[in-house]
């Protein structure tokens, strides 16, 4: 009778799938046979299980990920400061040893050199917990070989693949904000209100996109005034050494035609302290109420060269040249070396412009043929409060217009206001007597400006 209920048990066993069947024998196992289902030597005795490996790896991965995370915005913002126009670092370490140095002493860089675990955490198996796969141990007696295991027939628990996927990036993460404000205004009742947002961004491979609306008003006696608003976009990636920006769009007037504009222009490192760059150029030139309405447009192209010959003394050129379709012509040049002497800093400037021809009585911008301003200027800059930065600067020269020589002398001053930790405004007033339209009287332009930053 005792044989008869040992065969049916033991048939009642066979019935069983495959996967209860292994883990109903190695339960007995255990049970009659604890010193060796438990009896693991010293060595192995702190050795994790498969599912306490993978969940430890994914929180080690976790801490990896929070690490390089900071490591990285960390980059971002040096790259930011280094790359403010004619601004050096002030450290004299190389690139390599002051990212070093900026990667030591972030205290969310918790890397620890004696922890080598940390290497091997990019490991699939470590990705996905059911792939882990744990190492064999040959102090353990060899099972018998079971079998074989179809990895495709077995179904993924969905839960564990979303947990796995990375996160969602998305398509345009906006970073911030910036509004451009002017009211330019001459003694020849001519004036030009500009206000221009734009909104930056990044995408998802890293490069800046930016958009810019506006609302700008163009006002002169006798003429219809001009109300605009621009719609435009911009796009900024690097290609190796190049820096390049590419962008377009769309401007469009109460009483004209919708009009085309495009840039573009690249950028790249002469040496450790020269940049060379190439503009193209082509929109609606909004010189004047006047141009505006005879539809004046222009394409204008040229390359800009900044070398910083000391930390302290830097040199910036360009040059310009302008086809315009109404046939005309143009050619400009301007230079400046500046040279800082702590808070302050004393400058040389000098610019050329010259036209074909002279079409400001039928397009209605200035055309010289022959114009020229040579200058000095001295400038401040430095912190009234914690909340407040000011500059001012003054310039005297002469300047030159068809063969007839004057005196040109200007001063601005501007304040940068820190409302908050991701919000400052800048207010700023310009004069000039540098001529900027021909007349019976000397030329006087005031210019009220300011810009609002935020970033997000």
């Amino acid at each position: 009778m005792l044989r008869n209920n040992c065969f049916l048990t033991l048939l009642r066993l066979t019935d069983y799938p495959w996967r209860q069947h292994l883990f109903l024998c190695l339960f007995l196992g255990g049970v009659l046979f604890p010193e060796m289902a438990w009896a693991v030597p010293e060595s192995h005795a702190s050795a994790l299980s498969p599912l306490q490996a993978s969940a430890e790896a994914s929180s080690d991965l976790a801490t990896l990920s929070v690490s390089e995370l900071s490591i990285s915005e960390l980059s971002v913002s040096e790259l930011e400061i280094t790359s403010i126009p004619y601004t050096l670092p002030s450290s004299d370490l190389s690139d390599l040893e002051a990212e070093k140095a900026a990667i030591n002493s972030n205290p969310a860089f918790n890397y620890n050199p004696e922890n080598t675990d940390i290497l091997y955490l990019a490991a699939p198996e470590n990705l996905n917990p059911g792939l882990y796969i744990p190492p064999p141990v040959e102090s353990l007696p060899a099972p018998s070989p079971p079998e074989p295991v179809d990895l495709e027939s077995v179904t993924p628990d969905p839960e564990a693949v979303e947990s796995t996927e990375s996160p969602v990036v998305p398509t345009w993460e906006v970073d911030g904000l910036t509004v451009n404000l002017s009211d330019d205004f001459s003694n020849f009742d001519q004036g030009n209100r500009i206000i221009e947002p734009t909104v930056t961004g990044t995408l998802p491979n890293g490069d800046s996109l930016a958009i810019t609306t506006g609302f700008n008003r163009y006002a002169q006696p006798d003429v219809d005034t001009v109300f605009n608003v621009p719609l435009k976009a911009a796009w900024t990636g690097e290609m190796g050494d190049f820096t390049t920006t590419l962008g377009g769009g769309v401007d469009l007037f109460n009483q004209l035609p919708l009009a085309i504009n495009f840039n573009a222009n690249t950028s790249i490192p002469i040496g450790k302290k020269a940049t060379l760059s190439f503009f193209v150029d082509y929109e609606p030139y909004k010189f004047n109420a006047t141009t505006i309405n005879n539809q004046i447009k222009a394409w204008r192209y040229g390359p800009n060269l900044y070398w910083q010959i000391t930390p302290d003394m830097y040199l910036f050129s360009l040059v310009r040249w302008g086809r315009y379709n109404d046939g005309n012509q143009e050619q400009q040049s301007f230079s400046r070396v500046e040279k800082k002497l702590g808070d302050f800093y004393v400058a040389g400037n000098l610019f050329t412009w010259r036209y074909r021809e002279d079409a400001e009585s039928s397009s209605g911008y200035f055309s010289p043929p022959d114009f020229l301003v040579a200058n000095a200027e001295v400038g401040w800059k430095g912190e009234v409060f914690e909340w407040l930065d000011c500059g001012a600067a003054a310039s005297w020269g002469r300047q030159r217009l068809n063969s007839s020589w004057s005196s040109a002398y200007s001063y601005n001053a501007k304040c940068t206001f820190e409302i908050a930790e991701s919000l400052e405004m800048d207010l700023g007033y310009d004069f000039s007597n540098v001529i900027g339209q021909t007349g019976g009287s000397a030329f006087n332009n005031r210019a009220i400006t300011g810009q609002v930053r935020a970033k997000f």
